[in-house]
């Protein structure tokens, strides 16, 4: 450290020479030129002040991530390791101004030609291009860019070295240099191995089924038995839930359990934990004791010292920060801050696919477990999956059913809609149908059907989901009170309503086709009787007696109801001639002239019928069954058990 400082110092020494020199010599200068180079160099002077100003040796840090192909991108994820970086500062252009011995014996460069040579002699051409155009498109906002470059060396073959570069500013935040800090790997066998390691395996391990806590713990365990921080920890805080410790690490001498519970729970509910969960960029906090601000970063009893916070982001309602603790002070340089930035953004993008993967699996499951029958096809409607509700309705194993086509897709109805994927459209059609379907036991089920096109982020149609909702139960439930609410419940016949309707598509029928329509009054002459002298409940079985034997008694295209108490009508259509009509009421006086057997006793039934006939009597339907009810009164002042015409010419015959 002794020698970086004393070639710094030099260096400030040459830079104060510089300034005099230049000061003595800027009279060939334009007034705007002599200001801008006075302002770049005395620039460089407080920066190199202030790395003059710290003292701290460079720290052994990990390997955190290593690509696969280091040139390809100078801001992917890197190896980092196990040896100090050393360090240089370029002008935006690349041209090397500072740096210190290391950088000097590794590049076999000389003091005196700083100013004059460029990064780009010792990194090849094409990566030196790639890294220029992506340092320029960097936000500068957002701190430093980590990647890994090809270095020439002095002594030995080029090799891939990781590398940090941080941006420096002027008083109106415009970059003017650049701060490098890169690191030689000393062998291929580092300590760092096991680490590089876990952490590329994190994902695969999501993709697994590994929960996203278990692979943060893994980080923090990392962290503290490869590269010996004593205590690193992660949290979060999301909205309604609080602050939840989701990971954390500690080494052997450290004790956890009698301290831990107790600090966290007193950490959890301070408000600064929220703010550090928020923040925009890592902080470092150093203290003389084991608090720091307005919260204790760990338990006092471990006795630690800096305490460096890396803010995980916001992944929707979720915030987070990872905490990584020093047992001595000056352990986290500009280096290892950059390199624990460059971790937390790995975090991020691990909590980010973890919280997904588990949303995926979260939807899976629920899609999968409940009742109704769900099933997703290709665009031809051949299944692709298929829930556990779906294959129990069928009775079928799923890889039965798989690519086989699902026999209730709606090509005809998908295929008369118009632009059914519009993906601009705020919902995408779907075409509902209801569908009978034979279940596993024979038994045939009524389903309620919607299918949904399913498409991607450039709008092409890739599947459809079906779901299809078993509303056998429902419909039945409907089929009974909609035959309740048209039908008698004593005799089970069509009752005044339905009668009603029927009678007027009759009278319409009629008139399409030019026939005859005949409508019965039917009333029974002794019905009072019956129960005055055998008791309303076998009046009743009566009645029903009636109902049956008159349903025997006409076509199946005409109608039997039952209005009220003992009248009963008769809808007779598609008739030609009159004399049809007299046969059918001499079948009904037939039919009915038997006594009912009924308790051991026969009752005798008698009735008389009132008989209107459409166009003759009239053509208006309820005109019809007043015609007709007065018929039936003249037929009971006949003596009863007859019919009679409301034109009474059709009567003698």
């Amino acid at each position: 450290m002794n020698v970086i400082v004393a070639t710094f110092n030099q260096l400030h020494q040459l830079l104060e020479q510089s300034l005099r020199d230049f000061q003595a010599e800027s009279s060939d200068l334009s007034d705007a030129q002599e200001q801008e180079l006075s302002q770049a160099l005395h620039r460089l002077t407080g920066r190199l002040t202030e790395i003059l100003a710290t003292t701290s040796e460079p720290s052994l840090f990990p390997e955190l991530l290593t690509a696969s192909d280091p040139t390809a991108s100078f801001t992917a994820p890197i190896s980092l390791p196990d040896k100090p970086q050393i360090h240089f500062v370029t002008s935006c252009e690349g041209v090397i101004l500072m740096a210190n011995d290391a950088v000097c014996d590794a590049l076999g460069m000389d003091l005196a030609s700083m100013g004059k040579v460029s990064v780009a002699e010792y990194v090849p051409q094409e990566e030196w291009r790639m890294i220029r155009n992506q340092l320029r498109a960097l936000d500068p906002s957002q701190g430093s860019a980590m990647g890994v470059l090809t270095l020439r060396l002095s002594r030995g073959p080029s090799r891939k070295v990781a590398c940090v570069v941080t941006p420096m500013f002027d008083q109106s935040q415009k970059v003017t240099a650049w701060h490098w800090g890169v690191t030689l790997e000393a062998t291929e066998h580092s300590s760092a191995q096991p680490f590089i390691q876990l952490v590329q395996s994190l994902e695969a391990q999501l993709f697994a089924g590994q929960s996203i806590d278990a692979c943060l713990t893994q980080i923090c365990e990392g962290l503290v038995h490869t590269f010996g921080f004593p205590f690193v920890w992660m949290a979060t805080v999301r909205k309604g839930y609080g602050a939840q410790l989701r990971a954390h690490a500690v080494t052997a001498d450290l004790d956890w359990e009698p301290h831990g519970s107790s600090w966290w729970n007193e950490v959890s509910r301070q408000d600064g934990l929220v703010r550090a969960c928020g923040a925009s960029d890592v902080f470092l906090l150093s203290s003389c004791g084991p608090q720091s601000g307005e919260i204790a970063w760990f338990p006092p009893v471990f006795q630690l010292h800096d305490t460096l916070c890396v803010p995980l982001g916001r992944q929707g309602d979720l915030s987070g920060v990872l905490v990584v603790c020093s047992a001595r002070p000056y352990m986290f340089d500009v280096t290892v801050t950059g390199w624990l930035r460059a971790l937390g953004d790995q975090i991020e993008r691990l909590m980010a696919r973890g919280r997904q993967l588990e949303q995926w699996r979260l939807q899976s499951a629920v899609i999968g477990s409940v009742n109704d029958a769900v099933c997703v096809t290709d665009p031809q409607g051949r299944l692709e999956w298929v829930n556990e509700a779906y294959s129990a309705l069928l009775g079928l194993a799923t890889q039965q059913m798989l690519g086989s086509p699902l026999s209730s897709f709606p090509h005809a109805q998908l295929q008369a809609m118009s632009h059914p994927y519009d993906s601009s459209a705020k919902n995408l059609c779907c075409v509902k149908t209801e569908i009978m379907q034979t279940g596993k036991n024979g038994e045939s089920l009524v389903l309620e059907q919607v299918v949904t096109p399913l498409v991607n982020e450039q709008g092409q149609l890739t599947h459809f989901v079906a779901i299809l909702h078993d509303v056998t139960a429902r419909k039945a439930q409907e089929l009974l009170m909609k035959h309740q609410a048209y039908h008698d419940p004593l005799t089970d016949l069509p009752n005044r309503i339905m009668f009603e309707d029927r009678l007027q598509q009759a009278v319409a029928h009629a008139r399409r086709n030019g026939t005859l329509l005949a409508l019965f009054f039917l009333d029974l002459d002794n019905f009072k009787a019956i129960n005055d002298h055998h008791g309303h409940p076998t009046g009743d079985r009566v009645l029903r007696v009636v109902a049956k034997r008159l349903a025997t008694c006409v076509r199946s295209t005409d109608t039997v109801a039952r209005l009220c108490g003992d009248e009963f009508t008769v809808i007779l259509q598609g008739l030609d001639r009159i004399q049809d009509i007299r046969q059918v009421a001499e079948k009904i006086l037939e039919c009915l002239a038997p006594p009912a057997r009924l308790g051991g006793q026969d009752i005798p039934i008698q009735i008389s019928i009132g008989i209107a006939v459409y166009p003759k009597d009239s053509t208006d339907p309820h005109r019809l069954l007043e015609i007709a009810d007065q018929a039936m009164y003249r037929a009971k002042e006949c003596g009863g058990q007859s019919w009679y015409f409301a034109t009474s010419e059709w009567n003698a015959g």
